[in-house]
């Protein structure tokens, strides 16, 4: 059974609705339309734009209903009124969208359980699903220098073995990507199938920089440095210009070349018309 849950955007509260007082009894989430770009009665692409899905869900307790009605309607209008989408994720896929409009059914006092059904809108309807790649900074040795705190919590596929250093795109599309170079480093650079991501700037003890590659939206796209006391630095100018570095990365493996003289992340948002139906 699939975990389907809201994560909203302000404060990470979530909403599991597959857990108590919450249950999913039907939508359709798994439903993708494509929307066609056409030229002279001839189509050109596809594309998708702004998306509903419907989440039909119950709600059910004898002491705590109208608390997890207002529970969800809060979390959601948090959202909406700072124009900031949530996530919905179904298992390991996430949606980018927001919680429009609820209608409730069965409302009468005397009942112990509503139901309730959802409309979800997005205007990036794209399942994302993360993976995590986490390169170690190596001794002069050539011994691989493990790190205990970084500040991205998530599970990590490591490359361990010094000649074993590759990421892996599990999808059928370029992916996407966030990268997380960690300091003390100088002008740090990494090859990735070959392709070239440099940031010709200094990162001290501490100190960490942030290549955020959004999938769509220019605007969107972003260098900072964050500083040891959490401030943080726009470096987009920092750039090697020569080498275009939101470049995506291609299906299937890509060898990842490194100094060795830094440590850095690399996550992977791998994107589908619908959620991954494997759980794995």
């Amino acid at each position: 059974m699939y975990d389907i849950y809201y994560v909203g955007a302000q404060n990470g509260e979530r909403i599991n609705f597959c857990q108590f007082p919450y249950m999913v009894t039907g939508g359709d989430l798994f439903s993708s339309d494509y929307d066609t770009v056409d030229e002279d009665d001839h189509i050109q692409d596809f594309d998708r734009k702004i998306t509903n899905h419907t989440l039909e869900i119950e709600i059910r307790s004898k002491d705590r209903l109208m608390q997890a009605v207002d529970e969800l309607n809060g979390i959601a209008e948090k959202d909406l009124i700072n124009v900031t989408p949530g996530r919905l994720y179904v298992g390991e896929s996430y949606l980018k969208c927001w919680i429009t409009s609820t209608d409730i059914g069965r409302w009468v006092n005397d009942l112990d359980s509503v139901s309730n059904k959802l409309t979800v809108k997005s205007d990036y309807p794209y399942w994302i699903t993360e993976k995590s790649y986490h390169f170690l900074k190596q001794s002069q040795s050539g011994v691989v220098s493990p790190w205990l705190d970084y500040p991205y919590g998530q599970p990590y596929e490591y490359a361990k073995v010094r000649n074993l250093q590759y990421i892996q795109n599990d999808g059928y599309t370029d992916s996407g990507f966030r990268m997380i170079i960690y300091g003390p480093c100088i002008n740090p650079l990494i090859r990735i199938g070959g392709h070239v991501y440099e940031l010709r700037t200094t990162l001290y003890e501490d100190e960490y920089a942030i290549i955020d590659s959004a999938t769509r939206y220019a605007k969107d796209r972003k260098i900072i440095k964050v500083k040891a006391d959490g401030t943080q630095e726009d470096i987009f100018n920092s750039r090697n210009t020569e080498s275009e570095i939101w470049k995506k990365i291609q299906p299937g493996r890509s060898i990842v070349t490194w100094s060795g003289a830094f440590g850095f992340d690399i996550i992977l948002f791998n994107e589908r018309g619908t959620p991954r139906w494997t759980l794995s």
